[in-house]
Protein backbone atom coordinates (compact mmCIF):
# COMPACT_ATOMS: atom_id res chain seq x y z
CA UNK A 1 0.00 0.00 0.00
CA UNK A 2 1.35 3.38 -1.00
CA UNK A 3 2.87 5.44 2.31
CA UNK A 4 1.07 8.86 1.88
CA UNK A 5 2.65 10.22 4.91
CA UNK A 6 6.39 9.32 3.42
CA UNK A 7 5.43 11.29 -0.03
CA UNK A 8 3.62 14.27 1.88
CA UNK A 9 6.79 14.67 3.99
CA UNK A 10 8.69 14.23 0.99
CA UNK A 11 7.06 17.34 -0.73
CA UNK A 12 6.62 19.56 1.94
CA UNK A 13 11.22 19.04 1.99
CA UNK A 14 10.79 19.42 -1.98
CA UNK A 15 8.76 22.27 -1.76
CA UNK A 16 11.65 24.27 0.10
CA UNK A 17 14.21 22.78 -2.46
CA UNK A 18 12.07 23.94 -5.22
CA UNK A 19 12.53 27.19 -4.22
CA UNK A 20 15.89 27.62 -3.80
CA UNK A 21 16.65 25.93 -7.34
CA UNK A 22 14.86 28.43 -8.96
CA UNK A 23 15.55 31.04 -6.49
CA UNK A 24 15.30 33.90 -9.45
CA UNK A 25 11.78 32.35 -10.23
CA UNK A 26 12.59 31.49 -13.76
CA UNK A 27 9.67 28.72 -14.26
CA UNK A 28 6.36 29.50 -15.27
CA UNK A 29 4.30 30.96 -12.79
CA UNK A 30 6.85 30.75 -10.14
CA UNK A 31 7.43 34.99 -10.02
CA UNK A 32 3.69 35.30 -8.86
CA UNK A 33 3.14 32.27 -6.07
CA UNK A 34 7.09 31.79 -5.67
CA UNK A 35 6.52 28.46 -4.14
CA UNK A 36 4.16 29.36 -1.51
CA UNK A 37 0.94 27.68 -0.70
CA UNK A 38 -1.22 29.13 2.39
CA UNK A 39 -1.98 26.88 5.34
CA UNK A 40 -3.85 23.80 5.05
CA UNK A 41 -7.70 23.60 5.66
CA UNK A 42 -9.45 21.38 8.08
CA UNK A 43 -10.71 18.21 6.79
CA UNK A 44 -14.40 18.74 7.64
CA UNK A 45 -13.98 21.76 5.09
CA UNK A 46 -13.88 19.09 2.47
CA UNK A 47 -16.18 17.03 4.03
CA UNK A 48 -18.23 19.77 4.05
CA UNK A 49 -18.16 20.47 0.37
CA UNK A 50 -18.54 16.33 -0.51
CA UNK A 51 -21.98 17.00 1.36
CA UNK A 52 -23.17 20.13 -0.71
CA UNK A 53 -22.22 19.21 -3.90
CA UNK A 54 -22.87 15.12 -4.08
CA UNK A 55 -19.17 14.44 -4.50
CA UNK A 56 -16.24 12.61 -3.73
CA UNK A 57 -13.13 14.17 -3.90
CA UNK A 58 -10.23 11.78 -4.55
CA UNK A 59 -7.70 10.62 -1.83
CA UNK A 60 -4.31 12.24 -3.01
CA UNK A 61 -5.76 15.86 -3.39
CA UNK A 62 -8.03 15.71 -0.19
CA UNK A 63 -4.20 14.86 1.83
CA UNK A 64 -2.91 17.70 0.21
CA UNK A 65 -5.34 20.67 0.73
CA UNK A 66 -5.34 18.84 4.61
CA UNK A 67 -1.86 18.47 4.92
CA UNK A 68 -0.12 20.30 2.80
CA UNK A 69 -1.38 23.77 1.76
CA UNK A 70 -4.42 25.47 0.26
CA UNK A 71 -4.12 28.27 -2.75
CA UNK A 72 -2.16 31.10 -1.89
CA UNK A 73 -1.84 34.98 -2.91
CA UNK A 74 -1.11 34.61 -6.71
CA UNK A 75 -3.23 34.78 -9.44
CA UNK A 76 -7.34 34.00 -8.61
CA UNK A 77 -5.80 33.07 -4.81
CA UNK A 78 -3.60 30.52 -6.36
CA UNK A 79 -0.44 28.73 -4.81
CA UNK A 80 2.58 27.20 -5.61
CA UNK A 81 1.76 24.23 -8.56
CA UNK A 82 2.41 23.75 -12.68
CA UNK A 83 1.75 26.80 -14.62
CA UNK A 84 -0.37 29.72 -12.67
CA UNK A 85 -0.51 27.31 -9.72
CA UNK A 86 -3.55 25.78 -7.61
CA UNK A 87 -6.70 27.50 -6.32
CA UNK A 88 -7.76 27.29 -3.02
CA UNK A 89 -10.00 24.11 -2.56
CA UNK A 90 -13.78 24.82 -3.54
CA UNK A 91 -12.77 27.80 -5.88
CA UNK A 92 -13.13 28.05 -9.72
CA UNK A 93 -13.90 24.52 -9.31
CA UNK A 94 -16.36 24.32 -12.34
CA UNK A 95 -16.56 24.88 -16.21
CA UNK A 96 -19.98 25.62 -16.27
CA UNK A 97 -21.79 28.33 -14.16
CA UNK A 98 -24.42 28.85 -11.70
CA UNK A 99 -27.14 26.12 -11.94
CA UNK A 100 -25.03 23.77 -13.72
CA UNK A 101 -21.89 24.11 -11.92
CA UNK A 102 -22.69 20.92 -9.44
CA UNK A 103 -24.51 18.80 -12.75
CA UNK A 104 -21.46 19.53 -14.44
CA UNK A 105 -18.77 18.06 -11.63
CA UNK A 106 -21.51 15.12 -10.73
CA UNK A 107 -22.03 14.08 -14.21
CA UNK A 108 -19.97 10.83 -15.56
CA UNK A 109 -16.47 12.17 -16.93
CA UNK A 110 -16.40 11.25 -20.86
CA UNK A 111 -12.95 11.79 -21.34
CA UNK A 112 -10.57 8.89 -20.98
CA UNK A 113 -6.81 8.31 -22.02
CA UNK A 114 -6.64 7.39 -25.37
CA UNK A 115 -10.05 8.60 -26.20
CA UNK A 116 -10.14 8.26 -30.48
CA UNK A 117 -10.32 12.06 -31.63
CA UNK A 118 -13.40 11.61 -33.63
CA UNK A 119 -15.61 10.69 -30.40
CA UNK A 120 -14.33 13.48 -28.69
CA UNK A 121 -15.71 15.79 -31.62
CA UNK A 122 -18.86 13.94 -31.60
CA UNK A 123 -19.33 14.53 -27.94
CA UNK A 124 -18.43 18.45 -29.14
CA UNK A 125 -20.63 18.55 -31.85
CA UNK A 126 -23.52 17.18 -29.70
CA UNK A 127 -23.13 20.28 -27.27
CA UNK A 128 -22.86 23.08 -30.13
CA UNK A 129 -25.89 21.55 -31.72
CA UNK A 130 -28.05 23.23 -29.46
CA UNK A 131 -27.54 26.18 -31.00
CA UNK A 132 -29.32 29.14 -29.46
CA UNK A 133 -31.00 27.49 -26.96
CA UNK A 134 -29.27 28.30 -23.80
CA UNK A 135 -30.63 25.75 -21.39
CA UNK A 136 -29.84 22.89 -23.98
CA UNK A 137 -26.43 23.67 -24.58
CA UNK A 138 -25.51 24.68 -20.98
CA UNK A 139 -27.07 20.90 -19.79
CA UNK A 140 -24.71 19.31 -22.75
CA UNK A 141 -21.87 21.49 -21.90
CA UNK A 142 -21.85 20.39 -17.90
CA UNK A 143 -22.23 16.35 -19.77
CA UNK A 144 -19.57 17.43 -22.17
CA UNK A 145 -16.94 18.22 -18.81
CA UNK A 146 -18.64 15.66 -16.44
CA UNK A 147 -16.79 14.60 -13.80
CA UNK A 148 -13.93 17.15 -14.07
CA UNK A 149 -12.81 19.55 -11.30
CA UNK A 150 -10.47 22.19 -11.94
CA UNK A 151 -7.41 23.20 -9.89
CA UNK A 152 -5.84 26.08 -11.71
CA UNK A 153 -5.68 27.73 -14.89
CA UNK A 154 -2.54 27.22 -17.56
CA UNK A 155 -3.58 30.61 -19.22
CA UNK A 156 -6.20 31.36 -21.46
CA UNK A 157 -8.59 28.57 -21.80
CA UNK A 158 -6.23 25.64 -20.47
CA UNK A 159 -7.02 24.50 -17.06
CA UNK A 160 -5.50 21.47 -15.29
CA UNK A 161 -8.20 19.33 -13.42
CA UNK A 162 -8.98 16.27 -11.45
CA UNK A 163 -11.52 13.44 -12.65
CA UNK A 164 -13.71 12.95 -9.59
CA UNK A 165 -15.11 10.00 -11.00
CA UNK A 166 -15.29 6.91 -13.34
CA UNK A 167 -12.55 4.27 -14.16
CA UNK A 168 -9.50 7.20 -13.93
CA UNK A 169 -10.75 8.75 -10.77
CA UNK A 170 -7.91 10.83 -9.09
CA UNK A 171 -6.07 11.55 -12.31
CA UNK A 172 -5.03 14.76 -13.69
CA UNK A 173 -6.41 15.97 -17.18
CA UNK A 174 -5.59 19.18 -18.65
CA UNK A 175 -8.38 20.93 -20.88
CA UNK A 176 -9.27 23.77 -22.96
CA UNK A 177 -12.58 25.18 -22.29
CA UNK A 178 -12.52 27.20 -25.36
CA UNK A 179 -12.28 25.72 -28.71
CA UNK A 180 -12.92 22.28 -26.48
CA UNK A 181 -10.20 20.35 -27.69
CA UNK A 182 -10.03 17.29 -26.60
CA UNK A 183 -8.43 16.87 -22.74
CA UNK A 184 -5.09 15.29 -22.75
CA UNK A 185 -4.41 13.25 -19.70
CA UNK A 186 -1.21 13.39 -17.67
CA UNK A 187 0.45 9.88 -16.79
CA UNK A 188 0.46 9.86 -12.89
CA UNK A 189 -1.74 7.82 -11.14
CA UNK A 190 -2.63 10.45 -8.91
CA UNK A 191 -2.79 14.27 -7.67
CA UNK A 192 0.33 13.76 -5.52
CA UNK A 193 2.51 11.94 -7.44
CA UNK A 194 1.55 14.78 -10.45
CA UNK A 195 2.44 17.60 -7.61
CA UNK A 196 5.93 15.84 -6.72
CA UNK A 197 6.80 15.38 -10.56
CA UNK A 198 6.40 18.60 -10.79
CA UNK A 199 8.52 19.82 -8.40
CA UNK A 200 11.21 17.03 -9.57
CA UNK A 201 11.23 19.13 -12.51
CA UNK A 202 11.70 22.52 -11.19
CA UNK A 203 14.29 21.00 -9.06
CA UNK A 204 16.57 19.42 -12.37
CA UNK A 205 16.36 22.00 -14.33
CA UNK A 206 13.76 20.19 -16.79
CA UNK A 207 11.07 23.41 -16.64
CA UNK A 208 13.24 26.15 -19.01
CA UNK A 209 12.32 28.14 -21.40
CA UNK A 210 12.02 25.33 -24.34
CA UNK A 211 9.34 23.32 -21.77
CA UNK A 212 7.50 26.07 -19.95
CA UNK A 213 4.46 25.75 -21.37
CA UNK A 214 3.96 21.96 -21.34
CA UNK A 215 4.33 20.30 -18.09
CA UNK A 216 2.08 17.29 -17.36
CA UNK A 217 1.40 16.39 -21.36
CA UNK A 218 4.52 13.72 -21.23
CA UNK A 219 5.92 11.04 -19.52
CA UNK A 220 7.77 11.82 -16.09
CA UNK A 221 10.50 9.64 -15.02
CA UNK A 222 14.40 9.23 -14.74
CA UNK A 223 16.34 9.21 -17.61
CA UNK A 224 17.32 5.69 -17.30
CA UNK A 225 13.86 4.37 -16.95
CA UNK A 226 12.61 6.59 -20.00
CA UNK A 227 15.43 4.87 -22.22
CA UNK A 228 14.90 1.61 -20.96
CA UNK A 229 11.14 1.75 -21.84
CA UNK A 230 12.22 3.35 -25.24
CA UNK A 231 14.46 0.06 -25.47
CA UNK A 232 11.96 -2.33 -24.41
CA UNK A 233 8.88 -1.40 -25.62
CA UNK A 234 6.94 -3.17 -28.38
CA UNK A 235 4.20 -0.88 -28.55
CA UNK A 236 5.07 2.23 -31.09
CA UNK A 237 2.58 4.39 -29.11
CA UNK A 238 4.44 3.62 -25.79
CA UNK A 239 8.01 4.62 -27.74
CA UNK A 240 6.95 7.55 -28.79
CA UNK A 241 5.70 8.39 -25.48
CA UNK A 242 9.39 7.64 -23.67
CA UNK A 243 10.79 10.00 -26.20
CA UNK A 244 8.41 13.03 -25.21
CA UNK A 245 9.54 12.32 -22.16
CA UNK A 246 13.05 12.40 -22.35
CA UNK A 247 12.92 15.71 -24.95
CA UNK A 248 11.40 16.99 -21.74
CA UNK A 249 14.81 16.63 -19.70
CA UNK A 250 17.38 19.71 -20.00
CA UNK A 251 20.35 17.84 -20.98
CA UNK A 252 20.76 13.64 -21.74
CA UNK A 253 23.86 12.03 -20.98
CA UNK A 254 26.06 11.45 -23.85
CA UNK A 255 25.77 8.02 -22.96
CA UNK A 256 21.92 7.90 -23.56
CA UNK A 257 22.51 9.76 -26.41
CA UNK A 258 24.64 7.23 -27.82
CA UNK A 259 22.39 4.20 -26.89
CA UNK A 260 20.05 6.58 -28.98
CA UNK A 261 22.23 6.81 -31.91
CA UNK A 262 23.02 3.33 -32.45
CA UNK A 263 19.62 1.83 -33.90
CA UNK A 264 18.54 4.74 -35.51
CA UNK A 265 18.28 3.56 -39.33
CA UNK A 266 16.19 0.51 -38.43
CA UNK A 267 13.33 2.91 -36.51
CA UNK A 268 9.77 3.79 -38.30
CA UNK A 269 9.77 7.98 -39.26
CA UNK A 270 7.76 8.39 -36.78
CA UNK A 271 10.53 7.66 -34.05
CA UNK A 272 13.17 9.10 -36.71
CA UNK A 273 11.96 12.61 -36.25
CA UNK A 274 11.35 12.56 -32.67
CA UNK A 275 15.25 11.22 -32.20
CA UNK A 276 16.25 13.73 -34.25
CA UNK A 277 14.63 16.37 -32.09
CA UNK A 278 16.04 14.76 -29.50
CA UNK A 279 19.77 15.00 -30.74
CA UNK A 280 19.07 18.60 -31.91
CA UNK A 281 18.21 19.67 -28.31
CA UNK A 282 21.37 18.28 -26.70
CA UNK A 283 23.72 18.21 -29.15
CA UNK A 284 23.72 20.70 -32.48
CA UNK A 285 26.98 18.66 -34.16
CA UNK A 286 25.22 15.24 -33.67
CA UNK A 287 22.06 16.25 -35.46
CA UNK A 288 23.29 17.52 -38.25
CA UNK A 289 23.70 14.27 -40.36
CA UNK A 290 20.14 13.10 -38.78
CA UNK A 291 18.67 16.67 -40.22
CA UNK A 292 20.06 16.06 -43.61
CA UNK A 293 18.14 13.27 -43.79
CA UNK A 294 15.22 14.33 -42.15
CA UNK A 295 15.08 16.95 -45.33
CA UNK A 296 14.52 13.60 -47.51
CA UNK A 297 11.86 12.23 -45.55
CA UNK A 298 10.14 15.37 -43.65
CA UNK A 299 10.65 18.63 -45.24
CA UNK A 300 7.85 19.72 -42.42
CA UNK A 301 9.53 18.50 -39.41
CA UNK A 302 13.25 19.33 -40.93
CA UNK A 303 12.33 23.05 -41.30
CA UNK A 304 10.24 23.34 -37.75
CA UNK A 305 13.15 22.09 -36.17
CA UNK A 306 15.87 24.47 -36.91
CA UNK A 307 13.46 27.39 -36.59
CA UNK A 308 13.00 25.69 -33.07
CA UNK A 309 15.90 24.61 -31.85
CA UNK A 310 18.85 25.95 -34.00
CA UNK A 311 17.67 29.48 -34.17
CA UNK A 312 21.76 30.50 -34.16
CA UNK A 313 22.62 28.30 -37.02
CA UNK A 314 19.58 29.27 -39.71
CA UNK A 315 22.55 30.46 -41.61
CA UNK A 316 23.71 26.59 -42.12
CA UNK A 317 20.70 25.84 -43.68
CA UNK A 318 19.97 28.46 -46.10
CA UNK A 319 20.56 26.53 -49.24
CA UNK A 320 19.72 23.39 -48.48
CA UNK A 321 15.97 25.02 -47.63
CA UNK A 322 16.50 26.88 -51.17
CA UNK A 323 16.70 23.84 -52.96
CA UNK A 324 14.26 22.18 -51.48
CA UNK A 325 11.71 24.75 -51.98
CA UNK A 326 8.94 23.76 -54.96
CA UNK A 327 5.54 24.30 -55.56
CA UNK A 328 3.69 21.38 -54.09
CA UNK A 329 5.00 22.10 -50.59
CA UNK A 330 1.85 22.80 -48.16
CA UNK A 331 1.34 26.23 -46.35
CA UNK A 332 2.89 25.45 -43.14
CA UNK A 333 6.50 24.14 -44.38
CA UNK A 334 6.25 26.83 -46.71
CA UNK A 335 6.00 29.32 -43.94
CA UNK A 336 8.83 27.75 -41.47
CA UNK A 337 11.27 27.48 -44.59
CA UNK A 338 10.62 31.30 -45.08
CA UNK A 339 11.00 31.57 -41.39
CA UNK A 340 14.72 30.60 -42.00
CA UNK A 341 15.49 32.54 -45.04
CA UNK A 342 14.69 35.73 -43.22
CA UNK A 343 17.59 35.13 -41.28
CA UNK A 344 19.87 35.24 -44.57
CA UNK A 345 22.76 37.89 -43.99
CA UNK A 346 22.31 38.42 -47.56
CA UNK A 347 18.97 38.61 -47.88
CA UNK A 348 19.01 36.46 -51.57
CA UNK A 349 15.07 35.86 -51.66
CA UNK A 350 15.16 35.53 -55.36
CA UNK A 351 14.30 31.84 -54.76
CA UNK A 352 10.54 32.95 -53.59
CA UNK A 353 9.87 35.30 -56.82
CA UNK A 354 8.24 32.66 -58.41
CA UNK A 355 5.64 31.74 -55.48
CA UNK A 356 4.27 35.17 -55.96
CA UNK A 357 1.60 32.79 -58.33
CA UNK A 358 1.63 30.53 -56.67
CA UNK A 359 -2.09 29.41 -56.02
CA UNK A 360 -2.11 28.68 -52.64
CA UNK A 361 -2.91 32.44 -51.16
CA UNK A 362 -1.90 32.15 -47.81
CA UNK A 363 2.04 31.07 -49.32
CA UNK A 364 1.67 34.31 -51.89
CA UNK A 365 1.33 36.33 -48.56
CA UNK A 366 4.11 34.65 -46.45
CA UNK A 367 6.42 35.72 -49.67
CA UNK A 368 5.08 39.15 -49.22
CA UNK A 369 5.88 39.12 -45.87
CA UNK A 370 9.65 37.72 -45.95
CA UNK A 371 9.81 40.74 -48.83
CA UNK A 372 9.58 42.96 -45.58
CA UNK A 373 12.47 42.13 -44.57
CA UNK A 374 14.68 42.96 -47.57
CA UNK A 375 16.57 46.11 -46.84
CA UNK A 376 17.14 47.03 -50.75
CA UNK A 377 13.52 46.41 -51.98
CA UNK A 378 14.66 47.58 -55.76
CA UNK A 379 15.16 43.95 -57.14
CA UNK A 380 11.94 43.23 -56.61
CA UNK A 381 9.50 46.14 -57.80
CA UNK A 382 7.98 43.51 -60.52
CA UNK A 383 6.54 41.05 -57.55
CA UNK A 384 5.68 44.18 -55.68
CA UNK A 385 3.49 45.41 -58.75
CA UNK A 386 2.08 41.46 -59.10
CA UNK A 387 0.95 41.64 -55.20
CA UNK A 388 -1.15 44.83 -55.85
CA UNK A 389 -2.75 43.99 -58.46
CA UNK A 390 -4.10 40.70 -56.55
CA UNK A 391 -8.37 40.62 -56.27
CA UNK A 392 -8.35 39.48 -52.80
CA UNK A 393 -8.22 43.03 -50.50
CA UNK A 394 -6.61 40.57 -47.10
CA UNK A 395 -3.31 40.03 -49.87
CA UNK A 396 -2.96 43.34 -51.13
CA UNK A 397 -2.93 44.63 -46.97
CA UNK A 398 -0.42 42.05 -46.96
CA UNK A 399 1.99 43.53 -50.02
CA UNK A 400 0.80 47.02 -48.75
CA UNK A 401 2.30 46.31 -45.09
CA UNK A 402 5.62 44.65 -46.66
CA UNK A 403 6.36 47.80 -48.68
CA UNK A 404 7.90 49.76 -46.34
CA UNK A 405 9.72 53.00 -47.46
CA UNK A 406 10.33 50.87 -50.52
CA UNK A 407 8.92 53.62 -53.22
CA UNK A 408 9.31 53.52 -57.21
CA UNK A 409 6.72 55.60 -59.81
CA UNK A 410 5.34 52.32 -60.76
CA UNK A 411 4.22 51.58 -57.36
CA UNK A 412 2.70 55.25 -56.76
CA UNK A 413 0.53 55.08 -60.23
CA UNK A 414 -0.63 51.27 -58.77
CA UNK A 415 -1.54 53.23 -55.36
CA UNK A 416 -3.31 55.46 -57.70
CA UNK A 417 -5.61 52.56 -59.00
CA UNK A 418 -6.43 50.94 -55.46
CA UNK A 419 -7.40 54.30 -54.30
CA UNK A 420 -10.32 54.61 -57.15
CA UNK A 421 -10.96 51.23 -56.73
CA UNK A 422 -10.98 51.03 -52.80
CA UNK A 423 -12.75 54.61 -51.92
CA UNK A 424 -11.21 56.33 -48.64
CA UNK A 425 -12.88 55.33 -45.44
CA UNK A 426 -12.43 56.42 -41.65
CA UNK A 427 -12.35 54.42 -38.54
CA UNK A 428 -13.62 56.34 -35.87
CA UNK A 429 -11.61 56.67 -32.79
CA UNK A 430 -12.89 55.41 -29.92
CA UNK A 431 -13.49 57.55 -26.26
CA UNK A 432 -9.76 58.06 -25.82
CA UNK A 433 -9.18 59.13 -29.01
CA UNK A 434 -7.48 55.72 -30.34
CA UNK A 435 -7.90 54.10 -33.54
CA UNK A 436 -7.89 50.06 -33.51
CA UNK A 437 -8.06 47.72 -36.35
CA UNK A 438 -8.44 44.22 -36.04
CA UNK A 439 -9.42 41.03 -38.21
CA UNK A 440 -12.85 41.65 -37.62
CA UNK A 441 -12.66 45.56 -38.61
CA UNK A 442 -14.12 46.17 -42.34
CA UNK A 443 -11.42 44.97 -44.92
CA UNK A 444 -12.32 48.44 -46.91
CA UNK A 445 -11.52 50.19 -43.89
CA UNK A 446 -8.65 47.73 -43.49
CA UNK A 447 -7.03 48.36 -47.03
CA UNK A 448 -7.75 52.25 -46.90
CA UNK A 449 -5.62 52.98 -43.91
CA UNK A 450 -3.03 51.17 -45.03
CA UNK A 451 -3.45 52.64 -48.28
CA UNK A 452 -3.21 56.10 -46.54
CA UNK A 453 0.36 55.12 -45.02
CA UNK A 454 1.70 54.21 -48.38
CA UNK A 455 1.26 57.30 -49.75
CA UNK A 456 2.11 59.24 -46.84
CA UNK A 457 5.90 58.38 -47.77
CA UNK A 458 5.35 60.06 -50.91
CA UNK A 459 3.76 63.07 -48.87
CA UNK A 460 0.59 62.32 -50.83
CA UNK A 461 -2.88 61.36 -49.53
CA UNK A 462 -5.95 59.70 -50.81
CA UNK A 463 -7.20 62.95 -52.24
CA UNK A 464 -3.67 64.76 -53.42
CA UNK A 465 -3.05 61.66 -55.36
CA UNK A 466 -5.67 61.55 -57.55
CA UNK A 467 -4.68 64.91 -59.01
CA UNK A 468 -0.93 64.60 -59.10
CA UNK A 469 0.60 64.46 -62.46
CA UNK A 470 2.41 60.77 -61.55
CA UNK A 471 4.55 61.14 -64.93
CA UNK A 472 6.59 64.18 -63.70
CA UNK A 473 5.84 63.57 -59.74
CA UNK A 474 9.45 63.04 -58.28
CA UNK A 475 10.45 60.20 -56.24
CA UNK A 476 12.69 61.59 -53.12
CA UNK A 477 15.09 59.18 -51.36
CA UNK A 478 14.09 56.64 -49.87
Amino acid sequence: MKDYQLQIQRIKDKLIEAKASDKDFKVFGAEAHQYRLNPPIELRVVEAFEQTHHVTIPLAYKLFVTQIGNGGSSYNNSGAGPFYGLYRFGEHFSVSYNDYADEQIQAPTKAYPGMPIEEWKKEVDYMDEAGDDDAAFEQREAALWGGIFILGTQGCTFHHALILNGPHTGRICNIDDGDRQMPQFSFEEDFLDWYERWLDDVIDGNLSDRNSGSFGYQMGGKEESLLSLFEDAHDITIKQEALRGLLFKKRLTAESLSKLQQDFANQPEVLKELLVELFLTNDYTMAVSYLETLFKTSINRAVKLIHWYAKDRKKDWLLRVKESLNASLDEETFRFACYILQDDPERDFEVLKPFVHHENPDIRSQVFYTFSFLEDKSNYEAEFLIGLNEPSKSEIIIVLQSLGDFKTKAILKKLQELVYKFPYTVQDPDEDGMVYFSSDTDDLVYITSNLERALEKYGLDHETVKTADLECFEITEQ
